[in-house]
């Protein structure tokens, strides 16, 4: 049983390599929210056990940091509570401002979780429910519309690749990653696929790999309704740039009629067959 801490980083975190070698310093910001974090994970769950990516991961190395990339939403999926700390939010009427919710792997964050529960800066609940993506909570609707997902998939998500792509896609569509590939790599539990992480290879480069991926998995045709730049594919051009070729979506009603809905999407040495 333990809890698992969603937040912006910030210039002070103390890292893996920090705690290894005891040098982190315990006036700094970092290993305050870090106090903070497993306090109140403790005080209002009673969890014994925390993870925070910060000092959690060995980023020096690439096989560690290959397998967390692809376990991070299973490991905030099996947490017992996921607390995000707000740290541009005093209170409940700011909460819209916070640049929590314009970053790209907090996205998976707020989805994986079964209980979350939402914190200002100075470690206070934004509620007072036991959890805030349940039906009722006077933080969920909120929630749903700064995002723009349904309320209903805030509280009862579940990752696949069968589902609608294209609008699960918009939701990812403004937000914004350090490293120009997270654009892709944040977005594998979303629709339960896993691809190697090669940093380096370019945004538009990982998202193809990504959007292949979701094809091969038996992904819902809507990943073809976007628009915009496609990706560097070798032979198609099926496949869009980044998750923001899929901010003008076109309705497309007949998405719902069985037969489409089951068609057969692969892609072949000579482009994409449907």
């Amino acid at each position: 049983k333990y809890a698992t801490l969603s937040h912006r980083w910030s210039d002070e975190e103390l890292l893996f390599q920090d705690f290894q070698n005891d040098i982190f310093i315990k006036s700094c910001l970092g290993w305050k929210k870090l106090l903070n974090f497993c306090t109140t994970a403790r005080q209002y769950y009673g969890v014994s056990f925390c993870w925070a990516d910060t000092c959690c991961i060995d980023k020096t190395s690439s096989a560690e940091l290959d397998e967390s990339i692809r376990s991070m939403f299973r490991w905030y999926r099996n947490s017992a509570v996921c607390i995000v700390h707000l740290a541009a939010t005093s209170t409940f009427t700011d909460i819209d401002a916070d640049e929590w919710f314009t970053r790209g792997w907090t996205l998976q964050e707020l989805l994986a979780p079964s209980i979350i529960r939402f914190f200002d800066a100075g470690w206070r609940p934004l509620s007072l429910s036991f959890n805030d993506k349940e039906p009722g909570s006077t933080i969920l609707p909120r929630i749903s519309l700064i995002t723009g997902i349904p309320s209903d998939q805030v509280h009862g998500f579940h990752p696949s690749s069968r589902m609608r792509v294209d609008n699960r896609m918009a939701w990812a569509a403004g937000r914004a990653v350090t490293r120009d590939e997270d654009a892709a790599y944040s977005l594998m539990g979303i629709f339960d696929v896993s691809i190697p992480i090669a940093y380096g290879e370019g945004q538009s480069r990982a998202f193809c790999r990504l959007v292949e991926s979701i094809i091969s998995a038996g992904g819902h045709i809507s990943a073809l309704n976007w628009s915009g730049r496609c990706a560097r594919h070798p032979v198609s051009s099926a496949i869009p740039a980044s998750p923001k070729s899929y901010c003008d979506q076109v309705a497309l009603p007949y998405l719902y009629n069985r037969f489409i809905f089951d068609v057969e999407m692969a892609m072949t040495n000579r482009g994409l067959r449907l």
